[in-house]
C-alpha cells in the first residue's frame, strides 16, 4: 500500500529553525506535488503578521512554490493540531529551538504536544540542521509491536526522494530471542523495500543506549532523515523518553508516525 502526500502543514514564526523548516517542507511539497500551508499563531510582539508573511512569500518565489499563508491566534500546539485536522494534513513540519530562542516554547513540552496529538507524521528540525540533501534515510526498529508500522512511510519518501534505506533493528536488550526477532524484523523490511525498488542496508546493535546509537549512526550514514515511533505511555498519549530525547538532541531531522495513525496502521502486511 503506497501513500500520496498531498497537504503539508509547516510552523512558521520567522526564527532560523522555522527557516529551515518551511525550506524543508517546501522542498518535500515540489517533490510530491502537494499543497504547502504555512502558519503564524500570533501569542506576543515578536514580529507582525504582515512581516511573517513577507518572509513566508520570498521563500515561496525563491524556491518556485506557492505557499498558503494562515495566521491563528492562541496557543501553538492547540491552533496547529486543530489547522492539522481542518486541512486534513499528510505532513506537519516544525522547527525547535534551544531554551535560549524568542519562542522556546517550541522545544519542550509544547513541541511534544504538536507530535503527540497530530494525526499525521510529525518532522522537527532544529535550527542547526544542515541542509543535507534526503539521499539516505535512517529507519531504526526496536523491539515494540508497532515499530514496523513506519516501514511505508520509509518506502515513500525514499521513493519520492531516491533514497537509500538504512534499516537499523537496536535494542537495549541483548538476548537471543530479541535478536532473533529484530534480524528478522530487518530481514523483511529489506525484502519490503526490494520489491518496491529501494536500496537499503542493514544494521543491528543490542545491549545499547537506543537514542545514544539512532543519532551516533545517522551521522555514520549521513542521514537526512530519521524515522521514528512515538512512545505511549500509561495515561494519555505522550511522547516517550527515547522519542523525546532524539528529538530534542538529533541534529538530523527527524520524523515522528503514530501507531494510531489510520494510514499506516496494519499496511506492511508481513
Amino acid at each position: 500500500m503506497d501513500f500520496q502526500i498531498n497537504n503539508i502543514l509547516v510552523g512558521f514564526d520567522n526564527s532560523l529553525s522555522a527557516l529551515v523548516a518551511l525550506k524543508k517542507a517546501a522542498d518535500t511539497a515540489q517533490r510530491f506535488n502537494a499543497k504547502l500551508h504555512a502558519v503564524y499563531v500570533i501569542r506576543d510582539n515578536k514580529g507582525t503578521p504582515e512581516e511573517i508573511e513577507k518572509a513566508v512569500g520570498e521563500i515561496g518565489s525563491n524556491m518556485g512554490i506557492d505557499i498558503e499563508f494562515i495566521k491563528k491566534t492562541g496557543k501553538v500546539y492547540k491552533e496547529i493540531n486543530a489547522l492539522e485536522r481542518e486541512i486534513g494534513a499528510d505532513l506537519v513540519v516544525v522547527g525547535t529551538h534551544g531554551t535560549e530562542g524568542w519562542q522556546p516554547f517550541w522545544i519542550g513540552s509544547n513541541a511534544f504536544r504538536i507530535v503527540s496529538s497530530a494525526n499525521c507524521p510529525v518532522i522537527t528540525v532544529q535550527e542547526t540542521t544542515k541542509e543535507t540533501p534526503l539521499q539516505d534515510i535512517l529507519l531504526p526498529l526496536d523491539d515494540d509491536d508497532t515499530t514496523r508500522q513506519k516501514v511505508p512511510y520509509a518506502a515513500v519518501m525514499a521513493k519520492t526522494f531516491g533514497a537509500t534505506v538504512h534499516v537499523y533493528s537496536v535494542s537495549k536488550k541483548s538476548g537471543p530471542r530479541v535478536k532473533m526477532r529484530l534480524k528478522a524484523y530487518g530481514r523483511q523490511t529489506q525484502r519490503f523495500l526490494s520489491e518496491r525498488g529501494i536500496r537499503s542496508t542493514f544494521k543491528a546493535d543490542f545491549g545499547v543506549d537506543i537514542p545514544k546509537s539512532i543519532m551516533n549512526y545517522s551521522k555514520e550514514v549521513r542521514a537526512g532523515l530519521v524515522m521514528i515511533m512515538a512512545d505511549t505511555e500509561s495515561v494519555g498519549m505522550v511522547m516517550g523518553s527515547y522519542s523525546q530525547d532524539i528529538v530534542n538532541n538529533s541534529k538530523v531531522p527527524v520524523m515522528v508516525m503514530h501507531s494510531r495513525d489510520l494510514a499506516i496502521a496494519g499496511a506492511v502486511g508481513y
